[in-house]
């Protein structure tokens, strides 16, 4: 019976942290370039007694214990147009190279880019773009920007440079950082990509659905009632069980 307890106190901690990556989900499905959280859960019934996480018994992991996974879901978005001259979408794979404020290389998929009072081209949280010749800087009197298909960046007969996009061999080791960019992990290396395809006055979607978000919060909320009312019934028998066994008998 406690083992019964300690498994619905086990699956109540996962479907919490389930609820929290479907929060965040919703809270984001109107961000540009946003990439969704998938929540996976899998049975450990060949977890170890010395790798328990609290050193229980091993028959604690006789049924199998929740292990929870999370990862990001890097499918592209819906490309919207905005009319905006300086929203850019990605059309196929790559990522935006940003300078972080620690002057790291970031990544995004978040081409809602403006001109900052210094004439460069920055995100909405203000970080520099980095083109193929660094940060990308117009002159205000030379007229309107223009993005080629290609990436090339112009004002009227003038070149400015070229948008650079980024690759990864393994993008699901990328870690995701506040802002809604991501960075590489030890070891990664950004490929250059040599073919680029970015559509001006457009915008990348994020990938969430929100109707499927929602259908998987209503199923958390019933399992979540489910172990509840499993811990109830577990307490209530080891209540019975107490007040049975431990009552002498003439």
């Amino acid at each position: 019976m406690i083992e019964g307890i300690y498994t619905a106190a086990a699956s109540l901690s996962t479907l919490e942290r389930w609820q929290a990556s479907i929060s965040q989900n919703l809270a984001s499905s109107s961000v540009a370039g946003f990439k969704k959280s998938n929540f996976a859960i899998e049975s450990d019934a060949k977890l170890k007694p010395q790798y328990a996480p609290d050193g229980l018994s091993a028959a604690r992991n006789t049924g199998g214990m929740p292990i929870q996974t999370t990862s990001v879901n890097f499918s592209p978005g819906d490309i919207k147009a905005t009319g905006k001259a300086t929203d850019l979408a990605i059309g196929g794979p790559g990522f935006f190279q940003v300078r972080g404020e620690d002057n790291q290389n970031l990544y995004t998929r978040d081409g809602e880019f403006h001109f900052n009072s210094e004439n460069m081209l920055v995100t909405k949280q203000g970080l520099p773009v980095i083109g193929d010749a660094g940060e990308i800087t117009i002159d205000p009197e030379r007229g309107p920007v223009t993005f080629s298909r290609d990436g090339t960046i112009s004002q009227g007969d003038n070149q400015l440079g070229k948008v650079s996009l980024y690759d990864f061999d393994k993008t699901e080791d990328l870690v995701r950082v506040e802002g809604g960019f991501f960075e590489p992990s030890a070891g990664m290396e950004p490929k250059p990509l040599e073919r680029i395809v970015v559509t001006q006055g457009a915008i990348e979607a994020s990938n969430v659905t929100p109707m499927s978000e929602m259908v998987n919060l209503i199923a958390v909320s019933r399992a979540y009632e489910a172990a509840q009312r499993a811990m109830t019934s577990h307490d209530d028998l080891i209540s019975k069980a107490i007040g049975t066994l431990g009552t002498p008998t003439a």
